[in-house]
């Protein structure tokens, strides 16, 4: 069914009023600056509500055509549909505009268009002619394929096209982690990033407030990604661990009975790491202390990182499926480096030495705790049980601790290290 706008729209009397947004979004309500921007955040911070008003009054301002999407197309009417409705009525623009409901189209006095679509495959982008402008909400359902795809297909006539995501973090492993470059620390090019949570959302009511806060002795895993929009595993992780800050220094002279334990694994593409450990044989606490965590390196690359934080005075396990590597290094100076002894169930057998332990992780090392937040059990496809074989992925930092602690009748030799 169709309906015609009977009223003629005059721009002059759209009054924006300050109070019908958290304070968080205001400086960004009228910024198009960015090809690509992404609000992310808790559940409740109110951030795909402010895209739909950012973008229906960049339409209104300017003839657009947007696509406002999400991946599964029997929920548009519920969420992105639902939601550009009730900004229409908010800034009171409702019946200015044409509306066809089964097509989920809206057309503003100015000629903007808005299509609603679900997304089940990336070939779908196809479909789409002329779009200048696409936000997809819950971006994490999406793929790396899907927002390619759309992107190369931003042809229409506006000089400033633009993509918006709106997404609750969840998993690290999932594609968005790195896409917009999470793991590095670095902003891609053209890119605006804006994190919110229920805490800067006015209209959060109290019972909802009292239900996140409650997750944080419930579940704080599911806390970390409801309430705070923190990236975190929802799966059953591998290894349970604490935070400090530590000092190796003050740990080796409050107790010089402590077993150090250095282990490598060797990467290029994946990153190389050295992990520098302490073990306290009789409270069985390991004491994760200090990380090389590099992708690229050389061998000599290798060798100038260990020698300047001291550690090729000690024994260092690596992985023995590298022997040249542990050959050259050796010439290059580490001369205590030893292959790591592997065999039947070794990871297993690795993980569950690992398991009897404290992990205590110094709070630097953000490598090592990424990973031990990630580090999952496999489930069977058929059953969804959990297997007692790991996710072969966040396991760089993790194989060098297994590795190192094959060193664990060595005592400590440690009095120079420079972190």
């Amino acid at each position: 069914m169709k309906k015609i706008a009977k009223k003629k729209f005059n721009i002059d009397n759209l009054k924006i009023d300050k109070q019908l947004f958290n304070e968080a979004y205001l400086p960004y309500l009228f910024d198009y600056s960015h090809r690509y921007n992404l609000y992310y955040g808790g559940r409740n911070s109110g951030k795909s509500y402010f895209i739909v008003d950012k973008l229906i009054l960049l339409g209104i301002k300017e003839k657009r055509r947007m696509l406002f999407l999400i991946k599964q197309t029997n929920r548009v009417n519920e969420t992105i549909w639902r939601m550009t409705l009730d900004a229409l009525e908010k800034f009171q623009l409702y019946e200015y505009c044409e509306f066809n409901r089964s097509e989920h189209t809206i057309i503003f006095p100015n000629c903007t268009y808005i299509k609603m679509s679900g997304m089940d495959s990336s070939e779908k982008a196809k479909g789409f002619v002329d779009i200048d402008c696409v936000w997809f909400e819950e971006c994490t359902d999406f793929t790396e394929e899907d927002i390619d795809a759309m992107d190369g297909t931003l042809r229409g006539k506006v000089k400033n096209k633009m993509l918006y995501f709106s997404m609750n973090p969840i998993s690290m492993q999932n594609f968005t982690f790195k896409y917009f470059g999470f793991d590095t620390g670095i902003i891609p090019p053209d890119t605006f990033i804006l994190k919110t949570t229920y805490l800067q959302n006015k209209w959060c009511d109290e019972k909802e407030k009292a239900r996140l806060e409650r997750l944080k002795e419930r579940n704080p895993a599911r806390y970390k990604i409801e309430a705070l929009g923190d990236f975190a595993t929802l799966d059953k992780l591998v290894f349970s661990y604490k935070t400090e800050k530590l000092d190796v220094n003050e740990l080796i002279r409050n107790n010089p009975e402590l077993i150090t334990c250095i282990g490598m694994d060797f990467g290029f593409n994946d990153p190389t790491t050295c992990i520098l450990s302490l073990y306290d044989e009789k409270t069985k606490t390991l004491y994760v202390c200090d990380e090389i965590y590099r992708k690229g390196l050389t061998n000599a690359e290798i060798a100038r990182l260990v020698k300047e934080k001291c550690w090729h005075k000690n024994i260092i396990i690596a992985d023995s499926a590298n022997p040249k590597d542990i050959a050259d290094l050796k010439k290059m100076g580490l001369t205590k480096i030893k292959p790591c002894k592997k065999g039947k169930n070794s990871i297993i057998s690795g993980i569950r030495k690992m398991q009897e332990m404290e992990i205590i992780i110094n709070e630097t090392c953000e490598n090592t705790k990424a990973e031990f937040d990630n580090y999952c059990w496999q489930k069977d496809k058929n059953t969804l049980q959990y297997i007692d074989i790991p996710i072969d992925t966040w396991n760089h930092c993790i194989d060098g601790i297994r590795y190192s602690i094959q060193n664990i009748r060595k005592k400590a030799r440690i009095l120079t290290v420079k972190l």
